[in-house]
């Protein structure tokens, strides 16, 4: 049974012993690569390679080294990755913290557009039209 990262805190909260906790939970841990966590969502809903560089617009080798765990992309490159694979806010957060990144804040406007972008399953393509109209920098 997975547990949710809430539950994992509390236990962590109210342990004595870390080494009973690591081993009382040792099925929770994800000790993937970001390459591995992508290649995962992408089996997982059907996607193929191809269809993320076309929908990344980012270029095709660039792409091809992330998926493949040779280049660790900035944030902005994560998003268009992310807006390929169509995530969920959930999994998209997911996936900046398990790049390094800053998860999306509802109080930055920017950030807030493509929030609302995600939520309504808007394209990459589209979500730059919408950030443009409204005068903030599109995902490049």
């Amino acid at each position: 049974m997975n547990k949710r990262t809430q539950e994992l805190i509390h236990e962590l909260k109210e342990c004595t012993q870390i080494e009973q906790y690591i081993e009382d939970n040792k099925e929770q841990f994800r000790d993937c690569s970001l390459a591995e966590y992508i290649s995962g969502l992408m089996t997982e809903k059907g996607i193929k390679k191809i269809d993320v560089v076309k929908r990344s617009n980012l270029t095709e080798v660039y792409t091809y080294q992330i998926l493949a765990g040779m280049k660790n992309p900035d944030r902005e490159k994560l998003l268009c990755i992310i807006f390929a694979l169509g995530l969920s806010l959930m999994e998209a957060d997911r996936v900046l913290k398990m790049g390094g990144k800053a998860e999306l804040y509802a109080k930055k406007r920017r950030d807030s557009i493509i929030i609302f972008a995600l939520e309504k399953k808007i394209s990459l393509d589209e979500t730059n039209d919408l950030l443009y109209e409204l005068g903030e920098e599109t995902l490049s």
